[in-house]
């Protein structure tokens, strides 16, 4: 039987619509709409894993929160509450959205559940030492149904077969090629992620 975090339910169930309220405010339409179904997804995988969904929704809601800042305001930001930057957070500030959604998660909703706001920190660079709902976010955000089905029907495929670390590898590996693709820098964080991945299985 699952252990469901009881603070973790009520706070979900306390705080959606605020959140709903405060992003519909903060966010356009279209990047709600993905946040919605991340979340959905995120549910329906934690499910399927027999993991805390309360959480992984959670998490989910307020993933994306800060995506639409301007670069000037996360790198403002990122120094004002001394969020460890590296020098391509600086050529790309806008990758700075995880961590700084992550802070507001905390500061303005008073989420301080380690794998909610993993899942929120994480979800767009990743990083070594996931926890499995930080990696069920992760993976939600990467395959939600509006992304782009050559990427992430493979995806699903393989989380399907395969279970979820071989799945967010695989995620990983479609995003480095299409940074490389790209010739923009690969992050070290998510360097550091696909090698602690390759460690584990």
């Amino acid at each position: 039987m699952i252990e469901y975090d009881r603070k973790i339910k009520k706070q979900l169930k306390t705080l959606k619509p605020e959140i709903e309220s405060w992003l519909k405010q903060t966010v356009s339409e279209k990047r709600f709409e993905h946040i919605a179904r991340v979340a959905k997804t995120a549910k329906k995988y934690a499910k399927k894993l027999g993991l805390d969904h309360y959480k992984a929704e959670l998490s989910s809601w307020l993933h994306d929160c800060a995506k639409e800042f301007p670069n000037e305001k996360l790198l403002e930001i990122a120094k004002e509450k001394n969020i460890e930057m590296d020098e391509i957070d600086y050529i790309h500030p806008h990758v700075l959205h995880a961590r700084v959604s992550a802070l507001i998660a905390k500061e303005k909703f008073a989420i301080d559940d380690p794998d909610v706001l993993g899942g929120i920190r994480c979800h767009t660079l990743a990083e070594p030492n996931m926890s499995k709902i930080t990696m069920v976010v992760y993976l939600a955000d990467a395959t939600e149904p509006g992304r782009d089905r050559r990427f992430a029907a493979p995806i699903r495929k393989t989380f399907k077969h395969k279970g979820l670390e071989h799945a967010v590898l695989q995620a990983i590996d479609g995003k480095l090629s299409e940074v490389i693709e790209k010739k923009k820098p690969i992050h070290p964080l998510t360097i550091k992620a696909r090698n602690w991945l390759l460690g584990i299985l």
